[in-house]
């Protein structure tokens, strides 16, 4: 019995289980690498990658281009503010007060010499700080204009000045 309690000693069946699972780790570790290698080593992995990073390095470059080709000192706001236009017998400029928070106040309109100046100005506050837009744009008008029949109006989001001129 004694011989037989021996070969059934506990640090047998330790060591017998550390070399189990000894033996199961490398095997699953050399497992995972070899269908690592194998599959970095695949033409077609390798052609995915390179079709990845070359499409990074496009986005980027085109990023770079277009700040390249920005002009620094041209306005960034999208929204075209003044529109003019010649009728018959009267100049139309038509303000958009979207951008300038709805509010004919933020807008001035000047007429001197037959230059006519709308100019603008709005400050809001917001989250990220506060933001002040101004804007200032001049017209040359080539008739004997009336200013004093000059007429300015708002019809929903859109301010309205009318100049009416005479023909020479």
């Amino acid at each position: 019995m004694l011989e037989e309690e021996r070969n059934h000693h506990p640090v047998w069946k330790f060591l017998g289980i550390v070399l189990a699972t000894f033996i199961g780790a490398y095997l699953a570790f050399y497992f995972v690498v070899d269908t690592t290698f194998n599959r970095m080593m695949n033409p077609e992995y390798q052609l995915r990658k390179m079709e990845k990073m070359m499409h990074r390095q496009e986005k980027r470059l085109h990023r770079f281009e277009d700040k390249m080709l920005e002009n620094p000192f041209e306005p960034k706001f999208a929204p075209t503010l003044v529109d003019l236009t010649k009728n018959s017998d009267e100049y139309k400029v038509v303000v958009n007060l979207k951008p300038l928070g709805n509010d004919e106040k933020n807008v001035n309109v000047k007429l001197d010499n037959n230059v006519l100046t709308v100019s603008g100005e709005m400050e809001k506050s917001g989250r990220r700080g506060e933001r002040i837009m101004r804007f200032s744009q001049s017209f040359y008008l080539d008739a004997r204009l009336e200013a004093d029949k000059m007429t300015k109006e708002r019809e929903g989001d859109k301010y309205i000045v009318t100049i009416p001129f005479e023909e020479e």
